[in-house]
């Protein structure tokens, strides 16, 4: 996903954390009116965790890198901002003046709801203001709802998520849930069970699911194996740390050292303590099998 240059455009406003629907939705509208008015559609985003500079635990949906994923296709570019105490306690219309003065800005397009500057001193309406005096366009897009009427958000995208409800966390997101991570080496327990292991070593800032175990897809160098994610401690062999194990249906290759994605699709089950290790051998042999059922 390239970044904003010199192009001319709309540029879609928000933190789009989840890109999920609403956010979705709102970018398309930007893109239609680029469309429209010969310009590139372009979405502001922060590179960094801004959650850090209100909650010292506030994680993040998807990582900066996720989201230009999720945005390759909605817009033709990102405009990348560090969230830091300078941007933190700047006015509304230092940024805005900022941001025109940076970037060749036509028309700007935000939600209903959008706030900015030091303290959320503004609002939808001063950006519509800001955009009159300086001869720009202004798009306010409204609430965005899902057909049976409940908002989307992405508080409510977390809050699923923390509770393991995996299906409704993708309803709103639009697609399955993922994280993106490096393999590292574990302590070997799918040689065990005689199933390919791979242990994902995460960003701190990641958001992570409910512990349990998940029914999920691992890409790997392009392809897709599905499997079965263990969030969480190891209680059968007396490990307490959180972990982020997957367990790959058909796949035997080292893959140690190279990134892959996980995609969440469905929660099997709690994480449980087995009486023995034979007897988790067989549980995760049924996980694994989820999408067989």
């Amino acid at each position: 996903m390239k970044e904003l240059t010199s192009e001319s455009v709309c540029l879609a406003l928000g933190y789009f954390d989840s890109v999920h629907l609403g956010h979705r939705a709102l970018i398309s509208v930007a893109r239609e009116y680029a469309t429209a008015h010969g310009l590139d559609c372009a979405a502001a985003t922060f590179s960094n965790n801004a959650y850090k500079l209100f909650n010292a635990d506030g994680k993040q949906v998807y990582t900066y890198a996720e989201r230009c994923v999720l945005m390759d296709g909605l817009c033709d570019s990102i405009l990348p901002m560090r969230f830091d105490s300078r941007l933190k306690n700047s006015s509304g219309e230092a940024f805005l003046d900022w941001l025109t003065a940076h970037y060749s800005i036509k028309a700007f397009v935000c939600g209903y709801d959008y706030s900015f500057g030091a303290g959320a001193e503004c609002d939808a309406e001063y950006l519509e203001d800001y955009c009159a005096r300086k001869g720009l366009d202004c798009i306010i897009v409204p609430k965005f709802t899902t057909d049976d009427g409940e908002r989307v958000s992405t508080t409510a995208v977390k809050e699923l998520l923390s509770a393991g409800d995996i299906e409704r966390a993708n309803a709103l997101l639009g697609e399955p849930f993922f994280i993106t991570g490096k393999v590292v080496r574990g302590r070997g327990a799918g040689r065990m069970f005689d199933i390919p292991t791979a242990n994902v070593k995460l960003p701190a800032s990641k958001l992570l699911p409910a512990d349990g175990t998940y029914g999920t897809a691992c890409t790997v160098d392009g392809k897709l194996y599905y499997g079965a994610t263990n969030v969480g401690s190891r209680p059968t062999f007396g490990l307490t740390k959180t972990v982020v194990e997957t367990m790959l249906d058909g796949f035997n290759d080292n893959i140690y050292g190279k990134d892959v994605t996980l995609h969440f699709y469905k929660y099997l089950r709690p994480i449980v303590k087995f009486q023995t290790p034979d007897l988790l051998s067989k549980q995760v042999h049924k996980d694994i099998a989820w999408r067989r059922k």
